[in-house]
């Protein structure tokens, strides 16, 4: 993802992208986000919902002190993968919806996207139009 968008987010959600500045040993958010930027709306609304739910669940519950940080963000497999430390079943099911939504998604455009196909031994989501530019 490009560095400005990628920079957007870590903006946008420092609770959940905590993580970014740590070194390799501690967590893999120091690569940053490793996908294209056609993910960029999936992943933005995803971690919408992260931060409200975990602000939620931290206005009912305050002395729990409810977290839920990125700790790697990347494609694998033609889909997103969105790993966290924290969280409960709510952002779990979240999350497999934003990877599952990855899957139609053009990871380079956004755009609608054909199921994932194999490239030179790598698998992509890519739409019509971004798949014959290669």
């Amino acid at each position: 993802m490009k560095k400005e968008l990628q920079d957007k987010l870590f903006n946008k959600y420092p609770e959940i992208f905590v993580q970014k500045d740590l070194s390799m040993k501690e967590t893999a958010m120091c690569w940053g986000i490793s996908c294209g930027d056609g993910w960029y709306r999936i992943i933005d609304t995803l971690c919408d919902t992260i931060q409200q739910h975990v602000a939620n669940v931290n206005r009912n519950k305050p002395n729990e002190n409810f977290t839920c940080q990125a700790v790697q963000v990347k494609e694998k497999f033609g889909g997103l993968r969105f790993y966290t430390y924290g969280g409960d079943e709510y952002i779990d099911g979240a999350i497999s919806l934003a990877e599952s939504m990855s899957y139609l998604t053009c990871s380079e455009c956004g755009n609608k996207a054909s199921s994932p196909q194999r490239d030179r031994g790598w698998i992509y989501t890519l739409c019509i139009h971004c798949r014959n530019e290669e």
